[in-house]
């Protein structure tokens, strides 16, 4: 039987921090990068809580500065689920008021150890990646384009109240795109940018209009948005809630692949 500790890194226990990636290289090198923040004074190996038992490393998680960044946790593929409870029953009491996210990827992908643990399922999503260099889009001929002057004409201001998105604004690098209807309207509304990860793009598909929905200006728009961003980046990523049927067949008919789900956690 398997006894379980959860504790705080150490100098001497800050390998097992990397010891459950799967790239033995880049995990050499994302610990020699730690250990150069270290030295700088912006990091401290207490930052990651490790779930050890006498086959090393279970578990481990980064806690960051920022209390909005979730807690993202990677585990191995035969963790026992009594080790997971205790794992996220300790970052439940000793980070209140994070979000804890579980990667189909990165962990055992069940809710249960961490329903067990007390924390409570708030969300559900699938990401999907593109390679912008495999295929092309077709642009949208029609499309207007803008950047912050755009958010302020009238009929663009009103779109977006209807889809509930009055108070959007564009981020630095940030493009907002417009199909409109046959009347000349703005029926459709979505942008594109960086995404903060060097050469990686990411999409916001705002919405489309309620009385121009099912006449494939979604995939439309989202194939426009996709062309625009392979202008400038290699790869895009993007995400949905799990529920939301109609994006993910938007995501499949631009030839987006699934990249994986997460779980979203909140303590109460």
């Amino acid at each position: 039987m398997n006894t379980f500790t959860v504790e705080r890194a150490t100098l001497a226990t800050l390998s097992d921090a990397y010891a459950l990636h799967p790239d033995r290289a880049d995990a050499e090198r994302r610990l020699a990068q730690f250990r150069e923040r270290m030295a700088a004074g912006k990091v401290s190996p207490e930052q990651f809580v490790l779930l050890r038992s006498g086959r090393g490393a279970e578990a481990v998680t980064l806690v960051s500065d920022n209390p909005h960044v979730p807690l993202l946790s990677r585990s191995r593929a035969d963790t026992p689920h009594a080790g997971l409870t205790q794992f996220y029953a300790f970052l439940r009491e000793a980070e209140p008021g994070r979000t804890l996210v579980l990667d189909s990827i990165l962990n055992v992908f069940d809710p249960a150890p961490a329903l067990a643990a007390g924390w409570r399922l708030d969300d559900a999503q699938v990401t999907y990646e593109t390679d912008l260099t495999a295929r092309t889009w077709t642009p949208a001929p029609d499309a207007q384009e803008g950047g912050a002057e755009l958010l302020e004409r009238p009929d663009i201001a009103a779109l977006l109240a209807e889809l509930g998105q009055a108070d959007l604004e564009l981020d630095e690098g940030w493009h907002l795109a417009a199909l409109l209807d046959d009347e000349g309207q703005p029926a459709a509304l979505g942008a594109f940018g960086p995404s903060g990860r060097p050469d990686w793009a990411s999409i916001n598909l705002i919405g489309v209009r309620g009385a121009a929905r099912r006449q494939g200006l979604g995939t439309r728009l989202h194939a426009h948005l996709l062309a625009r961003a392979a202008r400038e980046f290699g790869w895009h990523v993007g995400r949905t809630e799990a529920e939301n049927t109609a994006m993910r067949r938007i995501f499949a008919r631009s030839g987006c692949e699934v990249r994986g789900e997460q779980l979203y956690f909140r303590t109460s």
